[in-house]
This record gives C-alpha cells, sequence and structure tokens, in this order.
C-alpha cells in the first residue's frame, strides 16, 4: 500500500510548472449524437494537478453540412437541425467553411435557426460549427493506465453557453478530497459529451485529410505540473478514485 505521508512529502519538494491544457494539447474525435462519447483526450507524461483558483473554460460547438445547389452566386438559406443561440462565451456563435476556407454567412437568424450563404461555386460543402441550445452533458474524467476513472467536472453545454466568462468564470471543485486534483504521470484526463448533435473540435470539410478547426469552440484547463513523475502517486491517486 502506498504511503500517503510520503507521497505528499514527494509532491511538497517537486519543482512544479503553472500552465494549461489548451486546444492544441488534445486530441480530437467527433462525438456520436444521443450517445456518451470521448471527444477530447491528452495522456499526461508528468504528474499534474489540476488549479481550481483559475478560471477553466469550455464552449462546445455542434457540427453540420450542407452542400450547396447547382447555380454560382445564389443566396440560399440553410437550416440548422439544432437550436441556435447567441453564445455569450464566445464571439462566434456560427462559424462557416466552404471547404477549407473560412468564410462569411450573408446573415444568422437566431430565432429561426438558419443562415443564409452565397456561394461563388456549386454543389460546394459547408460546414458549420455553432452553439446549440440543446440540453447535452460534458464530463471531465481522468483514467488510470488500469481503467480506473473518476468523473473531476460535469457540465450542461447549454447553460456555459449562457454565462460571460469575464464576468461568470467556471471553476474547477475538486473538494471531495485531497487527491482528487492529481492527474499522474501515464493517466489521461478526457472530456466526454452527451449530446442530440455531433459535437466537434475539428471536422475535414473538404476532405483532403487535414481537418478545419472549430475556431469558435473553447477548452482551457490550468494546471500546476511537475517537472516529472512523483513516486507512489499513481497509486494513492487511484485507490482514492477507486472509494468513489
Amino acid at each position: 500500500m502506498a504511503d500517503e505521508s510520503a507521497v505528499r512529502s514527494r509532491l511538497k519538494s517537486a519543482s512544479i510548472n503553472r500552465d494549461e491544457f489548451t486546444k492544441a494539447s488534445f486530441d480530437f474525435t467527433a462525438g456520436t449524437p444521443g450517445e456518451r462519447t470521448e471527444v477530447a483526450s491528452v495522456q499526461v507524461n508528468r504528474a499534474h494537478m489540476l488549479r481550481e483558483t483559475n478560471a477553466t473554460e469550455y464552449a462546445i460547438m455542434a457540427y453540420q453540412e450542407f452542400t450547396t445547389d447547382g447555380t454560382a452566386d445564389n443566396q440560399e438559406t440553410f437550416n440548422l437541425s439544432h437550436d441556435l443561440i447567441d453564445s455569450g462565451a464566445v464571439d462566434t456563435s456560427l462559424l462557416l467553411y466552404e471547404g477549407g476556407s473560412v468564410v462569411q454567412p450573408d446573415s444568422v437568424d437566431y430565432d429561426a435557426n438558419t443562415f443564409d450563404y452565397t456561394s461563388g461555386g456549386t454543389d460546394t460543402t459547408l460546414g458549420v460549427y455553432y452553439a446549440a441550445g440543446d440540453q447535452a452533458q460534458l464530463e471531465l474524467v481522468k483514467e488510470a493506465p488500469n481503467g480506473t476513472k473518476e468523473t473531476v467536472d460535469s457540465r450542461l453545454i447549454n447553460k456555459l453557453h449562457l454565462r460571460d466568462n469575464a464576468k461568470e468564470p467556471v471553476n474547477l471543485s475538486l473538494g471531495r478530497s485531497y487527491w482528487q486534483r492529481y492527474v499522474p504521470t501515464d493517466w489521461t484526463l478526457s472530456l466526454y459529451v452527451d449530446a442530440p448533435y455531433t459535437a466537434a473540435f475539428m471536422q475535414d470539410v473538404d476532405g483532403d485529410g487535414e481537418p478545419e478547426p472549430a475556431a469558435n469552440a473553447l477548452l482551457s484547463i490550468p494546471y500546476s505540473a511537475a517537472t516529472g513523475s512523483i513516486e507512489g502517486l499513481g497509486a494513492v491517486v487511484r485507490m482514492d478514485a477507486a472509494r468513489r
């Protein structure tokens, strides 16, 4: 059995730096509508401690594709399948790609859940990342190499879109135990989404193998990290997580 007091002593004497996980830290997969799906994950190569005192940022976007008609320079109205909301968390609630390029819609109608766009081409693919008001859940989960898991945060995505992050910052609450905040070496931190839409941070709109990013999505999780592994931390955190 790991000696918790010895592990605490090693943590106190460890050299640490402060940083944050950003979108660039994660590997992404698209969510499956109607199912709890892992959409982002990062495996850490040193001991991390998630921080409660600094704001965490989440803004998860729905993704949908359309094809323009066979007439160039023809304005079309496109109907989104889910409730489009004007998000207070991000500057751009609807981000539009035509093929691999960001373009500007002619107009956006939040009440009708539609946008208008005039394409200079024909039969082109449009990819849309947008803030959806449908009820959807996210979970931030840490997982040990042996499969032991613990959910460290859970939020309603639609409620997050209604917040102004500058006025109402989101902070993690990790007070269930001393060890809950720790993500040991070789553990994985993952984001799961259960939504009626396709939740995505990246999709290959133009089919060239290079996915186009949801630049209007947010994912930022602050941490303090040791310069390496902490002996015994994995065992202590694994036992702690298994108790809940």
